[in-house]
């Protein structure tokens, strides 16, 4: 059984505080490494099932799940970033974000937080040699002692649909 907890952004961006959800991020890891995505493009935080695998699919690409009629592709996010590819099992989290009409899942190792970064938490990324909205990295926030990669999905899935 697959435990999920769904995230359904409320009217006008705020949560149930009240706070503002414009510079929050749901924080994991895969390898040894520290990620972040937007709050507000995560559906939904699944634990790792077995996935159907497809023909030619992608190096990162784990197969695909049926979640409630969709079918969504899982892809392993230590291998799309160059990492060697995880050996999926439980204890491994999806992450399900949406990219427009499109859902995807990216695989991790586990998910560590939900944070909120100030403005003067944000840095720059290295340079990426072109244009910034292919940069797999769209900026860094600090938090405490580390670095969070701020992940940008429409650089991971370039065929997915934003609108």
């Amino acid at each position: 059984m697959s435990t999920a907890l769904q995230f359904e952004p409320s009217e006008g961006g705020q949560d149930l505080l009240g706070a503002t959800q414009a510079n929050q991020f749901v924080t994991f890891s895969a390898g040894d490494k520290g990620y972040g995505v937007d709050i507000m493009a995560v559906r939904e935080i699944r634990s790792w099932s077995p996935t159907t695998e497809l023909p030619d699919g992608a190096h990162s690409a784990c197969g695909v799940l049926d979640i409630r009629g969709t079918v969504v592709e899982v892809h392993d996010l230590a291998a799309m970033l160059g990492g060697q590819k995880l050996q999926a099992a439980p204890g491994h989290v999806v992450l399900v974000v949406s990219l427009g009409a499109t859902n995807v899942g990216i695989l991790v190792d586990s998910v560590s937080d939900i944070i909120f970064a100030k403005d003067d938490e944000f840095r720059d990324a290295p340079g990426h040699g072109g244009d910034p909205a292919s940069a797999k990295v769209s900026r860094l926030v600090r938090q405490e002692d580390r670095l969070i990669a701020i992940l940008n999905l429409q650089a991971l899935f370039p065929y997915a649909s934003m609108h």
